[in-house]
């Protein structure tokens, strides 16, 4: 069962995105807005990106620009026309805030 997870705040200042990929499979999808843009620099990230490339990371791309942050090519920058795509073709969505 795949699920879309939405994270909105940063794990620089949260443990949202921890708690999040402690429960995320490799049929899961995880979005990044708001202040969560901030953790395509977090070690978890990174982390999560070595040791679970299948997974499908993606990121708000209006989000990244307003807080002027370079989205590494492992991670998809989408609109907001693709966010609502993805909680109709996921089974649930969670978000993290």
């Amino acid at each position: 069962m795949a699920t879309l997870h939405i994270v909105r705040k940063s794990a620089f200042s949260s443990n949202d995105l921890a708690q999040c990929l402690a429960l995320v499979i490799k049929s899961d999808t995880i979005v990044l807005l708001d202040d969560a843009c901030y953790n395509v620099n977090h070690p978890l990230i990174t982390q999560v990106l070595t040791e679970q490339p299948e997974l499908a990371i993606q990121i708000m791309k209006t989000h990244a620009l307003a807080r002027a942050i370079t989205v590494m090519d492992s991670i998809r920058t989408i609109a907001m026309k693709d966010l609502v795509s993805l909680t109709l073709t996921h089974e649930k969505v969670i978000t993290w805030q």
